[in-house]
């Protein structure tokens, strides 16, 4: 039985990916020097200057967008790569179980029915990795139209990631892509110790903090999880300390749901600033842990703009959790249009799984942001308190303070509580803004309407419950 896969497909994806990337760097310097240009003229005045300003305004806003899409297509082409790898590697995986057990089976002189039925079952499983892999080249395809690759398109394929040079773009300021990943700490003996207390459930860990990586998809899965007792014990259960190693052991796993152990000895410097150490000092936690471990079984450089979907897959190993999206359905044969609403039933289902503890987080690529990024009516928990952080579904109350703030664009955010009227969010930042841009004080609580919601969350990625 010959067992074959488009391994080439792999070998071309990787090059295309590195050469958008590469023309994302072009573009961001490009920008840069579109930021630099407005900056440098600051006691221009008049119509001509307002007009320059404008323009060049629009023009970082183009590249932004165009940076954004070869960063989420290359992005795309590497998880398919992935995907082929580890198609792969179940492949090899199953020919070896099959030749030998069929090896077995004629030294036992088992009876033909009997080989026939070991090789019928191979072939079925190696049929089902096939269509896992058909799967993901459609799925690639689609997601590669949806960015517009090769166009000047804004919306992102719901994805949540990066920035392009430090302000707007997907992750609204939050580095670029491959900043932070180079800079890696080694765990002290301080570090391993208060970690280990984290696994082995005897101390809890700060919510997430995220600093120059933009991979706020992934920390605010991690969050999601964090959200309930049950979750924070399966994060706990796969992640263990290793004497002969000096490491810890994260076991996340791969597209087929197979397990992987990561070994972690290091965290990312500009990654998840984990705890509060008290007197200014911070020190990684679990959550570091886990970020350190994706970033290896990623590759390190493509971190930034993942997808929540692709983050519980690799954290639970359950296979394609359901997504809501704001995508409504009309014209010639059904044709799909944004409208910017969820349904009833979409609601239902929102509300049902962070009810049931079940990790929810949304994701504002796609967005409407045609008008600005402002949600009225919200508000932030600028009075925060040690109970928030045991129970940061009932953080917000009269004592914090309403008004106009920021939702950031191609960012994601943990859905934490939901009522008739309002949608609780945890920022993965840690913060928020004020409409303004200025940090509103807070610890990245904000409670917003539901119609603020829907115009700005065009994606809500729902996990199954927890294993």
């Amino acid at each position: 039985m010959r067992l074959r896969a488009p391994w080439s497909a792999r070998s071309r994806a990787l090059p295309v990916a590195d050469s958008w990337r590469t023309g994302a760097r072009v573009l961001d310097k490009a920008a840069s020097g579109v930021v630099s240009s407005r900056l440098a003229v600051p006691s221009w005045q008049g119509a001509s200057a307002d007009a320059f300003r404008s323009s060049s305004r629009r023009l970082e806003t183009d590249l932004d967008a165009s940076i954004t899409s070869l960063l989420d297509g290359a992005s795309r082409l590497e998880a398919y790569a992935q995907v082929l790898a580890e198609a792969k590697e179940a492949l090899e995986r199953l020919r070896a179980l099959v030749g030998a057990a069929l090896l077995e089976a004629v030294d036992a002189g088992a009876p033909a029915v009997l080989v026939a039925g070991v090789r019928y079952a191979a072939a079925g499983a190696a049929v089902g990795i096939r269509a896992r892999v058909s799967i993901a080249a459609m799925q690639t395809a689609a997601a590669l139209n949806a960015v517009g690759v090769g166009a000047s398109s804004r919306v992102g394929s719901g994805a949540a990631g990066v920035g392009a040079h430090g302000g707007g773009g997907v992750g609204a300021g939050k580095g670029k892509d491959d900043d932070g990943t180079g800079s890696k700490t080694k765990f002290s003996d301080e570090d391993i110790r208060r970690l280990r207390q984290q696994a082995d459930g005897s101390s809890d860990w700060d919510p997430v903090d995220q600093y120059k990586i933009g991979d706020c998809y992934f920390l605010a899965t991690l969050d999601a999880y964090s959200q309930s007792e049950e979750g924070e014990q399966f994060l706990r259960d796969h992640v263990r300390w290793s004497e002969e190693d000096q490491a810890f052991i994260v076991t996340l796993h791969n597209f087929f749901g197979f397990p992987e152990e990561i070994k972690v000895t290091d965290y990312y410097t500009d990654g998840n600033q984990g705890d509060d150490l008290g007197g200014g000092r911070r020190g990684p936690n679990l959550m570091s842990v886990y970020e350190r471990a994706y970033g290896q079984y990623l590759g390190d450089h493509n971190l930034p703009n993942g997808r929540p979907a692709d983050a519980m897959r690799a954290i639970s190993g359950q296979y394609g959790p359901p997504v809501v999206d704001t995508r409504g359905t009309s014209g010639f044969l059904g044709a799909v249009r944004e409208d910017h609403e969820y349904t009833d039933e979409e609601w239902s289902q929102i509300e049902q799984a962070v009810k049931d503890g079940r990790p929810v987080v949304a994701t504002t690529a796609g967005g409407d942001f045609g008008d600005g990024n402002t949600a009225s009516d919200a508000t932030a928990n600028t009075d925060a308190r040690a109970a928030d952080r045991q129970h940061p579904d009932a953080a917000i109350d009269t004592h914090d303070r309403s008004g106009d703030y920021q939702i950031a664009e191609g960012h994601a955010y943990t859905v934490i509580a939901i009522d008739d009227k309002y949608v609780t969010l945890r920022n993965p930042w840690a913060h928020n803004n004020l409409a303004n841009g200025s940090d509103a004080g807070d610890d990245g609580i904000i409670r917003i309407t539901r119609e603020d919601y829907e115009k700005y969350f065009a994606r809500t990625d729902i996990g199954g419950e927890i294993p």
